[in-house]
């Protein structure tokens, strides 16, 4: 695990130089659009006021294994169970995007311009059999994971990496952390990171929160964190 303490703040401003678009990929002229190809470096407001955090948390996603297939098709309560039967626990939204921005806030975990080519980020869609997905048939269920899947071993992208060293912060497979900056609404689980898709955005600040704690999906994962005391 890696040890991270700093400052989290709850909103940020970051300023966008290029290629800001809307939700549609239409131009934008937001500061802080919806996708975003470069900011400003070294912009970055704090808007939401800043609070200390001090904790752990694991380098790969889970199994946290430099080399290993991340784990997809968990559910937020699996993910959790599976954290705390290591002695650990699943990370809030706010442990994760400070691990990922460090201390000057990068929009990116690896700095402030997206890099295709330094996540695993923007793979062709694939069409899913949710029918397969949603079958009782273990069997089934792996091999269209299989034929969906373009996860990459954890580590096998060198320069994807955050300020505090941890790994495939953006991209990869999406991952469930604990609803904490939105109080646990609309529920108490919240995706971070974005999956190795194009069209996810892949930053260090934007969450997903609109599937409940039962969603279990091929381009879902997670990693754990810890207290500082119980760091192994």
């Amino acid at each position: 695990m890696i040890e991270v303490q700093g400052r989290f703040c709850r909103a940020v401003l970051h300023r966008c130089i290029k290629g800001a678009r809307t939700y549609r990929g239409k131009p934008s002229g937001d500061w802080n659009p919806y996708f975003c190809d470069e900011y400003q470096v070294g912009t970055a407001r704090c808007l939401g006021g800043e609070s200390p955090r001090h904790f752990c948390i694991d380098e790969y996603e889970y199994p946290n294994q430099q080399g290993a297939i991340p784990v997809v098709m968990v559910t937020w309560f699996q993910a959790k169970t599976l954290c705390e039967a290591q002695g650990k626990r699943l990370c809030g939204d706010d442990e994760w995007t400070l691990a990922c921005e460090g201390p000057e806030r990068r929009p990116f975990a690896y700095g402030w311009a997206r890099d295709a080519t330094a996540c695993n980020i923007d793979r062709p869609w694939i069409q899913p059999d949710d029918g397969l997905l949603a079958s009782r048939d273990n069997d089934k269920v792996a091999a269209e994971v299989d034929r969906l899947s373009q996860r990459l071993p954890s580590g096998a992208m060198p320069r994807c990496v955050s300020p505090f060293g941890v790994k495939d912060m953006g991209g990869n497979v999406d991952e469930w952390t604990v609803n904490v900056t939105l109080g646990g609404k609309p529920y108490r689980s919240m995706f971070k990171g974005g999956h190795w898709c194009k069209g996810a955005r892949n930053r260090c600040r934007p969450t997903t929160e609109s599937h409940d704690e039962s969603t279990a999906y091929y381009a879902e994962g997670f990693r754990c964190c810890s207290d500082t005391a119980k760091m192994p």
